[in-house]
């Protein structure tokens, strides 16, 4: 009995130990497989954290790029835009270019505009003040000249004679003759009177074949003397007139101005003094001294 106790004893010791050798085991494979999963764990979120850095990379990325693309757009838009403006001030230019080209030509154009303007004034200032038959002055631009050597005088206190002149019988030279004739004669007359004259003195077609002479600073003496030589440079002169010879005199009347006289006043007094030649002879001088 004791004998067979013992083989019993034996194979369940024996068993005992396996068991315990596999029930080790198993946990040591359990432990290994929980240690093996912990590490992979640590692994895919490490890998999701970096997906998800990834994500945030990309997503920067992407707004980055949609900002590039936002300003891509707008610098293509600028640059339209400086493009259209640069072909507007080209254009601006040339039309500016061309106004100015038109301007300067419009200026020239306006100055010669008021040159030829200033040539007709004066051309007409000129024809109203000057008798275009006698080249002597017209009876109101001779009045105005005299009127202002007048309030000269006053100022200066200076003498101022008057001589108012009439072509003898020159009404037969027109009836017998014709006006062409007797204008020709007006012609001479007014060159021997521009002559006869000095520098300063105002001569002027009164009316007719009457005519006007102021002389300023002129005492009577020197306006008779004056006189006389025009009355002998008539007399001397002749006007060839077809195959005729025309002569023709001339009767002076002379007045100075006396005080505060006005211009009419000594005129009215020389004209006196004419009616006085005329009366006497003609072809001759009067004075009027009062």
């Amino acid at each position: 009995m004791r004998t067979s106790n013992a083989p019993a004893s034996a194979s369940a010791s024996w068993g005992k130990t396996v068991s315990e050798t596999l029930e080790l085991r198993e946990a040591s494979q359990s432990e290994e497989e929980y240690s093996l999963y912990d590490h992979e764990k640590a692994v895919i979120q490490q890998a999701e954290r970096m997906l998800t850095k990834l994500d945030e990379v990309a997503q920067g990325v992407r707004v980055l790029a949609q900002a590039y693309r936002d300003g891509f757009r707008e610098t293509s838009r600028l640059v339209r835009i400086s493009d259209r403006m640069q072909l507007d001030l080209h254009e601006a230019n040339r039309t500016l270019t061309n106004q100015s080209q038109d301007l300067q030509q419009l200026n020239a154009a306006l100055v010669k505009e008021i040159e030829r303007r200033e040539h007709l004034e004066q051309e007409l200032r000129r024809i109203a003040s000057v008798d275009e038959l006698t080249g002597t002055y017209s009876r109101r631009h001779v009045l105005e000249l005299g009127d202002h050597e007048l309030r000269r005088r006053v100022r200066h206190e200076h003498d101022l004679a008057v001589l108012l002149m009439d072509l003898d019988h020159f009404k037969r030279v027109n009836d017998s003759l014709g006006h062409a004739a007797g204008d020709q004669l007006l012609r001479d007359f007014g060159a021997l009177l521009r002559s006869g004259l000095r520098q300063g003195d105002i001569a002027g077609r009164f009316g007719g074949e009457e005519f006007l002479a102021i002389l300023p600073e002129t005492e009577l003496e020197m306006a008779r003397a004056i006189a006389e030589r025009l009355c002998a440079s008539v007399r001397a002169h002749r006007t060839e007139w077809k195959d005729q010879t025309l002569r023709v005199t001339v009767s002076v009347g002379v007045a100075t101005l006396k005080d505060e006289e006005s211009l009419e006043r000594v005129i009215a007094r020389a004209d006196r003094a004419l009616y006085q030649a005329k009366r006497s002879g003609r072809d001759r001088v009067e004075v009027m001294e009062r």
